[in-house]
């Protein structure tokens, strides 16, 4: 353990005194808990950086209808990639969310492509390829454009030639935050508060199991640099329109529970009657999950174009969701968050989702042990 606390430390430039400011969470023993681990990944981080500083032209990507954190993550990374004189693009199939307009930088995401100029593909808080949308993974693989992954999710495919994954961590901006200070780019105020709004975003305002006091010291660190941790918080609690609470209260009436599992349905007539989108759904599972007698909560999205049905779920602690998200396309998230894919028609699909979840959890492929 001694061997496994000083690796970690070494990693993460967040310490106190030059030792740990926390002792290491429990981690999955193959890698995360190991001074070999930790040395693959400080490797990782090496070549990355080095791909960093040897492109001229970059081209930053995340993941399908994006998130704070997504964003975040992405736009301080482009923001010090410029103070490098890199040419950066950050490009995203989807439409921002109006509520996520306020992180500095982020006029400059847009669709766009990934021409053969390009010299580096950094793919932030993106599981797999096919989390990036086709187009844009069909341009790279095309182009024969080399990828370097960053991301927190521990489920990641690791898909690039140097992939920055820290499980640890409560958001891919941390992991960020890691990377800018190898390269010794100096944080400002944008910088600062791109990746303060993943972390507050993706920690739900420092709320969930994976905030450790490094998240913290990150965030403190942040805010010394200039960001400003109330225009987030501002920002996240006041994330939802209002029409997005009417199309909750409608999802609601169709809640549903069975065993500790709570699950509802949302049509796309639903999001015609209220005005609503997809996006307007964020947060309602971790609503449901409030209930104190909820240990799973689950929300099944049609899409109002068509296709297959997403689904977000949450869980207490205890529990490990994985095992459900990657039994299915598109599957992956934490331990106690994740999303995935199922094909239509919607009550059909919360059914069988809801059927195999307690399979999971009577086997006890869902305990989330040490």
């Amino acid at each position: 353990m001694k061997a496994y606390e000083e690796a970690r430390a070494s990693l993460d430039p967040l310490t106190v005194c030059g030792k740990m400011a926390s002792p290491p969470p429990a981690q999955s023993p193959d890698w995360t808990t190991s001074t070999a681990g930790f040395e693959a990944v400080k490797s990782d981080l090496t070549r990355a950086c080095q791909c960093l500083k040897q492109a001229r032209r970059i081209t930053l990507v995340t993941h399908e209808r994006p998130d704070a954190d997504a964003l975040g993550s992405s736009l301080g990374l482009a923001h010090a990639l410029r103070k490098m004189d890199k040419q950066v693009s950050v490009l995203s199939l989807d439409m921002v969310p109006p509520s996520l307009r306020f992180i500095p930088g982020i006029e400059m995401v847009g669709p766009g492509t990934v021409d053969r100029g390009v010299d580096l593909v950094v793919a932030l808080d993106t599981g797999e390829p096919a989390q990036i949308g086709a187009r844009l993974y069909a341009e790279i693989v095309e182009n024969e454009i080399p990828v370097v992954v960053v991301d927190h999710h521990d489920s990641n495919a690791r898909y690039g030639i140097a992939n920055v994954i820290l499980p640890w961590k409560a958001s891919t901006a941390e992991v960020v935050l890691q990377i800018i200070r190898e390269l010794n780019v100096p944080l400002d105020e944008r910088i600062a508060t791109c990746l303060l709004a993943g972390i507050v975003f993706d920690s739900r305002g420092f709320a969930i199991p994976e905030t450790e006091p490094e998240t913290l010291e990150a965030a403190a660190l942040l805010m010394r640099c200039g960001g400003s941790l109330t225009q987030v918080m501002e920002q996240y609690r006041g994330q939802h329109a209002l029409k997005a609470l009417q199309l909750w209260g409608e999802a609601l009436t169709h809640l549903q529970t069975r065993e500790g599992i709570a699950w509802t349905t949302i049509s796309s007539e639903m999001y015609a009657a209220t005005g609503t989108t997809m996006e307007d759904t964020e947060g309602l599972a971790n609503l449901i999950l409030d209930a104190v007698d909820v240990q799973i909560s689950l929300v099944f999205r049609e899409r109002p174009d068509g296709g297959p049905i997403r689904v977000s779920g949450r869980a207490k602690p205890g529990f490990n969701l994985l095992p459900l998200a990657q039994s299915y396309p598109k599957g992956g998230g934490h331990k106690r968050a994740v999303g995935f894919e199922v094909p239509p028609p919607l009550a059909q699909a919360a059914e069988s989702v809801v059927t195999r979840l307690q399979a999971l959890w009577k086997a006890g492929h869902l305990n989330d042990s040490p």
